[in-house]
């Protein structure tokens, strides 16, 4: 285990993962994530794992279209595929005018940023899933990308090519203390030995 590094990461699920791999991205190789058990063993294994555009706001509707992005070269990579189901689109109903508000706003709000939600009536609803119930429905918003991905496999493909780039992983390397020092480094202290570093990315659950 490296007892020096530029960045350590704390957590191997989605947000530790995904950190540990654009951190390669951006070029920044001298980085290493530790996980006190397996990754994904966490939160993210039993996640529901959708996968969709439908954000906030603008940023986040810029993170999400980056992911959806990812997820397709990532499943598309003939030397680490995932399962993902791309596009198969999916819709938020709506009983309330607010609602219907809301999605017409989130609507526009998309365009702004190249992505295509559609406001839909009750009965196109019904027709693009025949077993919605148009009862006291009003309407919904349609997300053609609307996906959903295994996300134990997504999380082991981003370590296989953050490893790839130069990182390293620690599984099974519980953290058992920070230590923040006079010149704002940090020594990571686990069950394995300490790690000196600049910077903490802390993604634990």
């Amino acid at each position: 285990m490296k007892s020096r590094t530029k960045v350590v990461v704390i957590g191997g699920g989605i947000a530790g993962c995904s950190t540990l791999y654009h951190l390669t991205q951006e070029g920044w190789t001298d980085v290493v994530l530790v996980e006190r058990d397996e990754l994904t063993s966490g939160t993210t294994w039993h996640s529901a794992a959708q996968v969709t555009n439908f954000g906030a706001n603008q940023t986040m509707v810029g993170l999400k279209t980056h992911s959806i992005n990812l997820y397709k070269r990532l499943s598309e990579d003939p030397e680490y595929p995932i399962n993902y189901h791309h596009a198969d689109g999916g819709i938020r109903l709506a009983n309330t005018e607010a609602q219907m508000q809301g999605y017409r706003h989130f609507s526009s709000m998309a365009r702004g940023m190249d992505v295509d939600l559609e406001v839909i009536d009750a009965e196109e609803c019904a027709r693009r899933h025949p077993l919605i119930s148009t009862e006291n429905l009003l309407g919904g918003l349609w997300d053609p990308l609307d996906g959903d991905i295994d996300p134990a496999q997504l999380c082991q493909a981003l370590a296989f090519h953050a490893r790839k780039a130069g990182a390293e992983v620690y599984r099974n390397t519980p953290v058992t203390a920070l230590t923040q020092h006079k010149d704002d480094t940090w020594t990571v202290h686990t069950k394995h030995g300490d790690i000196d570093c600049d910077i903490v990315v802390n993604a634990c659950g």
